[in-house]
């Protein structure tokens, strides 16, 4: 019987230790490099082209010091006076109570909302949307005090009103459609 020849195989890589430690520290360098290259990357993926960054942290260290009551050209730093804890109390002519019956992402459904609490002899009134929501939120009353806004509110959902949010909203900010209409 004649010896089998052994099976050779495809490729063989012969490598020494000298290559194998070369080889190590190259794929430890990729890796590193990889790996710091990724984190630049995504970092100006979160915060934009670094002129954009630096523009608008500049436009924020103005509003902060503008904020702080910095002085610019026109303007005058005036004394701030800090209110105790006894006299810090709302004035009932700056802020109210509102009941929140509804959200809407736009402004027709608010608009029908308002009549249709109108229509039940409520004062109904929606706000726009701000910078940090989409939703049209409709209200009713203006009530000075929270004990009569929680009253009004349990009335209303006895009623069959649905789900209503106790707010507390700024005199300041502009009704839609203004009362009366």
């Amino acid at each position: 019987m004649a010896a089998r020849k052994k099976k050779k195989p495809l490729i063989r890589l012969e490598m020494g230790w000298g290559g194998l430690c070369g080889f190590a520290v190259v794929a430890f360098c990729l890796l590193l490099w990889m790996f710091i290259f990724g984190i630049w990357t995504g970092q100006s993926v979160l915060h934009g082209p670094t002129g954009v960054a630096d523009k608008v942290a500049g436009l924020s260290h103005k509003a902060a010091r503008l904020l702080a009551g910095g002085a610019g050209r026109g303007e005058t730093r005036t004394k701030r006076q800090v209110k105790t804890a006894a006299v810090a109390r709302r004035d009932d002519t700056s802020s109210f109570y509102a009941l929140r019956v509804a959200a809407f992402r736009q402004e027709h459904g608010a608009a029908r909302a308002v009549a249709k609490w109108r229509a039940r002899r409520y004062e109904a009134f929606y706000l726009k949307p701000g910078p940090d929501s989409k939703l049209y939120m409709v209200y009713v009353g203006h009530i000075p005090d929270l004990s009569a806004a929680r009253k009004k509110a349990a009335a209303i959902e006895e009623e069959g009103g649905g789900r209503v949010f106790i707010n507390l909203l700024s005199a300041g900010r502009r009704e839609y459609p203004p009362p009366g209409r």
